[in-house]
């Protein structure tokens, strides 16, 4: 008979063994339990989909410096855990390594960092070592931060940068900061370097249209991040070209002509879609100096369903600006609201385009209504708040103006972005029967499902109102044009905020600031004391 302290020593090593067997499961095996309401611990369908279609290796290299202080230990912690899931959800088709670069270094370039040098102004500098300057040519770039060594603050540098190669191609992500969208990021850029050809986005150019390299660089570089932005020119040219896969009409300010009109619809009706943010006036933000537009598009967009209104919308819910104001002798800059440029708390609808967005801001935008043609089907996609109204022509802008002495009528909410999908008709459909010059076809109905968005203004997209939410916003709207849908919700995840309900009364709000600061406490020192005192009555009623 076995004494009770071998079967003790039995059950141990069993749970031992237990413990070993599946930590050695455990290394190829990767999983974690999200808690979080937008799943953001979670690899997206995006992301699942991109992985498991992969069929040649991609090769990830991490590059951290080890012992980061916080909040970067953090970082480098994610990074570890994403790609661990990235790992396993492509089935080992995606590798990675986590490299220290300084753990790299060699004799030669511990001495290299050891020698100082000074330039002509005193300041000291040392040559780069064989590692950095690798890095560097690899594009991943050092970060200088604080840390505290030796009891002092001190100055390091670090790398928190990640290279991702398929084949010949590579991409990079420099510096990690916010995790937030490494997910995407990574996802992009593994899409980007697997698909065999990068679809190409045109933005149509001339008419007084903004430049791309000139008030839409931002829009530009986010773009050019997944897509070949391409500017158009329509003059002289009956189609647009075939290599195009979808259009941006932003801010035009003069007519189009009728041959430039045609070229539009049928490139819609080839079955391609397109997005039009058009203005009624365009402003001047040095002046605010408005200047009326007059694209002509209105006739051709209501053959899809869609009107287009001539007043400026003013919402109470509206952005900032900074204005000078004179102080006895010194000049001030004040904040005062600026109600023609709406901010969204939230986008309309349950379009993959604005789920999860809110703090977009639309400036200087009129109305813009859809009625869905046979076949189709019309989205609001953005509205103003019900603090809203429409301002009439002549249009008073001026940031200074006094609204103190005016009451508007408060009308909204105002529809300001709308899509149409489905089987449109030509606009030029009367001519079905006749040709282009070069002996084209005139399409009278599309050709599958086109998709088409408007906008009641173009200022959202200039780098003066580029903020994060309207970069979201943009990234979807070109997903949504090129069929890329499922890179949409992922985008979003994490950015919509779930404050308070604005209409909570003082002492339910006071109830729920302070049930969260001490309720958890008080609960468990309640458990505790329940506990406390079942143990005890049950040792007062053991008898000896």
């Amino acid at each position: 008979m076995k004494s009770p302290s071998s079967n003790a020593n039995l059950f141990l090593a069993a749970i031992v063994g237990c413990l070993v067997l599946l930590n050695i499961l455990g290394l190829r095996a990767f999983g974690r339990f999200d808690a979080t309401r937008d799943k953001v611990y979670t690899l997206a369908d995006a992301s699942r989909q991109t992985l498991e279609k992969l069929e040649e290796p991609v090769t990830v290299t991490a590059y951290f410096t080890s012992d980061l202080p916080p909040p970067y230990a953090g970082n480098a912690r994610y990074v570890r855990d994403l790609l661990e899931e990235f790992r396993s959800a492509s089935k080992g088709r995606l590798a990675f390594e986590f490299l220290d670069p300084m753990s790299q270094e060699t004799s030669e370039d511990q001495e290299t960092k050891r020698e100082t040098k000074r330039d002509i102004f005193g300041r000291v500098f040392r040559e780069p070592t064989s590692v950095e300057k690798e890095l560097a040519q690899a594009g991943v770039q050092p970060v200088e931060i604080r840390v505290i060594e030796d009891d002092q603050m001190q100055t390091k540098r670090a790398y928190m940068g990640i290279v991702v190669q398929h084949q010949e191609k590579k991409e990079v992500i420099p510096v990690v900061q916010d995790t937030r969208t490494l997910e995407y990021d990574l996802t992009t850029l593994v899409r980007k370097l697997t698909r065999p050809k990068t679809p190409v986005l045109g933005v149509v150019q001339g008419h007084d249209a903004p430049r791309l390299h000139e008030k839409l660089r931002t829009l530009q570089t986010l773009l050019s991040q997944m897509y070949e932005v391409r500017p158009v020119d329509l003059s002289g040219k009956e189609r647009v070209d075939a290599e195009v896969d979808a259009l941006l009409v932003i801010g035009p300010r003069t007519a189009f002509a009728p041959a430039e009109l045609k070229a539009l619809d049928q490139f819609i009706m080839s079955g391609k879609s397109a997005a039009f943010f058009l203005d009624a006036v365009q402003v001047d933000l040095k002046t605010f100096e408005p200047t009326e537009a007059t694209h002509g598009l209105g006739p051709l967009l209501a053959t899809y369903g869609f009107q287009l209104g001539d007043q400026l919308v003013a919402d109470v819910e509206s952005a900032q600006l900074s204005v000078q104001e004179r102080r006895g002798f010194m000049l001030v800059n004040m904040p005062v609201p600026y109600p023609f440029i709406p901010m969204l708390e939230r986008l309309e609808g349950d379009s993959p385009i604005t789920e999860g967005l809110s703090g977009v801001n639309l400036p200087f935008t009129t109305v813009v209504t859809a009625t869905a043609p046979e076949g189709a089907q019309a989205t609001v996609l953005a509205k103003s708040s019900r603090k809203s109204w429409l301002e009439p022509k002549p249009f008073n802008i001026d940031p200074r103006r006094d609204w103190r002495t005016e009451s508007p009528s408060l009308s909204g909410p105002h529809s300001l972005m709308v899509q149409v999908s489905g089987k449109l008709k030509s606009h030029f459909a009367s001519e079905a029967q006749a040709s282009t010059p070069s002996g084209t076809p005139v399409l009278a109905q599309s050709q599958g499902e086109p998709r088409v968005i408007v906008a009641g203004g173009s200022s959202a997209l200039w780098d003066d109102f580029m903020g994060r939410p309207n970069q979201a916003l943009l990234l979807n709207i070109a997903d949504w044009l090129l069929l890329d849908p499922a890179l949409l919700k992922m985008r979003t995840r994490g950015m919509a905020e779930a404050p308070l309900q604005q209409e909570l009364s003082a002492p339910t709000r006071n109830a729920v600031k302070f049930g969260n600061a001490f309720g958890i406490p008080f609960a468990l020192a309640a458990f505790g004391l329940v506990r406390w005192r079942r143990r005890e009555a049950r040792r007062a009623t053991v008898t000896i």
